[in-house]
């Protein structure tokens, strides 16, 4: 590991522009020892630049003064972030534009009047924009830049999928890393090329572009193949960039309930970190928040401990219990018998987020109960990716319909319901030892048994459901049941908190319940 790694905390929600959110994390930052903010939007570079006036000057002169005020914003984050030598860092998906650029750059187009990402006026766009921003915000650290995803404005490799048309992508990734890093290498920043794709033949191939730079232009590759799913193995490419490589960390827990969940990931990190010091990382990032959910981060939540537990597990292996424990003390005076047992609850409730998944496969849709159980299958037989109307084309001799196989997982998800009304009743009787501000943070307890209780329905329904056996129809009646149940006493328990935030009620919808539910064949 290098004698400075950068340790970036990153912020992908847009609170990123509100002074009354950020600054309270950077000063969390200061004391956890992070060096680095990364602002996460994808279309951020287009928002704090501006290439020229257009000829509708009232349009123009008001989208600059909007420009003027989010660079100004970014200046004053750099100055604060100064203070114990921090950097700032946008992180963007490209090719990305705002519709104004095409009165001056009309090359952008296609023959079907569409953004096109094969011209090769991207090079010199992108180029522009990084140079315009580097003059407004000069003490800038750098970008974090993503050009593999179908999330982009303009997206290749949807390009490439749906045109039928034949590129040079080795070609395309390299003029595109080389339009932003000439402009900032010459201003002495740093760029990092994230992997962030939907098929392995894309990420090697971004990968690749990056290893050609020969360690000029860093990588940026999330722990776990394509997103933060719990229990999946080190992501295959993570040792595919030989030098300067920052991995990515995510304590929001946008697949393991948001932090409306408690989502105690110490343990999970300790385990991960051994593989990690082993490649010598250039820097480590932690996720924060995510840009489907507004009004929640990591650090409004336990879920605060993931963040702080990231710089103490660099260096060195650490118990969870000492981390958890060190952050109970220092963030809320707590110690002693009480901070063991809160530390024991933290560090079980990470098994109930777990739990939700199917033999360690994605089953929920982004922490959410799916809306039908053949989503539910094409999910975790697609590690997520796959659409709801995708068909299912299950094998009867699928060796995961056996009954040998449906004996261990009601059993495992049993079990998990039963840990999460365990863990409600443990958090609710040491509540009143515990500060006001952290005992209120232990309400996340409250919804675990439900949280569980919908995953084990939805997996053993979806189990009888595949497995399209006559014999089993009672039971999928039993769980249709079930679920209309627990929807009646979510919708209680909903009522009983009349001011829950609404991304809680999204988590656990109750119509969503009855919409799982009414998918399940009952004839």
């Amino acid at each position: 590991m290098t004698d400075q790694p950068l340790i970036a905390l990153e912020i992908h929600d847009r609170t990123l522009w509100e002074p009354g959110r950020v600054l309270p994390m950077i000063d969390a930052m200061e004391r956890w020892g992070y060096n680095a903010l990364v602002l996460h939007q994808n279309d951020l570079l287009d928002i704090c630049t501006q290439l020229f006036l257009s000829a509708n000057y009232g349009v123009a002169d008001l989208r600059l003064k909007k420009v003027r005020n989010a660079v100004a914003w970014l200046n004053r984050l750099v100055e604060r972030l100064a203070r114990f030598d921090a950097k700032l860092f946008l992180e963007i998906k490209e090719p990305s534009l705002h519709d104004y650029v095409l009165e001056q750059y009309p090359e952008l187009i296609g023959s079907n009047g569409a953004p096109d990402p094969a011209k090769s006026q991207w090079f010199e766009f992108c180029s522009d924009k990084t140079e315009d921003l580097l003059r407004r915000v000069p003490g800038l650290g750098g970008l974090i830049i993503n050009i593999s995803s179908p999330e982009s404005r303009v997206s290749l490799p949807d390009y490439l999928a749906t045109s039928g048309i034949e590129m040079d992508v080795s070609d395309w990734f390299d003029r595109m890393i080389a339009s932003f890093h000439a402009p900032l290498a010459a201003a002495g920043k740093q760029l990092y090329v994230r992997d962030f794709s939907y098929t392995a033949d894309m990420q090697s191939e971004v990968l690749s572009a990056v290893n050609r730079k020969h360690g000029e232009v860093g990588a940026s590759v999330k722990i776990t193949a394509h997103d933060y799913f719990p229990g999946y193995p080190e992501n295959p490419v993570a040792r595919m960039v030989p030098e300067n490589v920052i991995l990515e960390f995510e304590a929001f827990g946008e697949h393991m309930g948001w932090g409306v969940i408690p989502n105690c990931r110490v343990e999970e990190f300790r385990k991960r970190m051994f593989g990690y010091r082993e490649m010598c990382a250039s820097g480590f990032l932690m996720r924060t928040s995510w840009e489907a959910i507004t009004g929640a981060n990591a650090l409004d939540s336990l879920s605060a401990v993931n963040v702080y537990a990231l710089p103490r597990l660099l260096e060195q292996d650490v118990p969870a219990e000492t981390v958890v424990t060190d952050w109970l003390d220092q963030e809320f005076n707590v110690s002693g018998d009480v901070a063991l047992k809160l530390t024991d609850i933290l560090l079980q409730s990470w098994h109930v987020c777990a739990g939700s998944y199917w033999d360690d496969q994605v089953f929920p849709r982004h922490s959410c109960l799916p809306s039908t159980w053949q989503e539910g299958w094409v999910s975790m037989e697609t590690n997520g990716m796959g659409n709801r109307s995708m068909d299912t084309a299950i094998d009867p001799a699928d060796r995961r319909l056996s009954e040998e196989a449906r004996v261990e997982l009601f059993a495992a998800k049993k079990a998990t319901s039963l840990l999460a009304c365990e863990l409600q009743q443990k958090a609710a009787e040491i509540r009143n030892e515990l500060p006001s501000v952290l005992a209120e943070k232990l309400s996340a307890f409250d919804y675990l048994p439900e949280f569980a209780k919908q995953f084990e329905l939805a997996t053993k329904a979806t189990f009888y459901a595949a497995r399209s056996n006559p014999d089993d129809r009672s039971a999928l009646a039993e769980l249709h049941s079930d679920f209309l149940h627990l929807a009646d006493k979510t919708e209680q328990l909903f009522d009983e908190k009349p001011d829950a935030p609404h991304h809680h009620k999204m988590l656990l919808d109750p119509a969503q319940m009855r919409l799982f539910a009414d998918s399940l064949p009952m004839g």
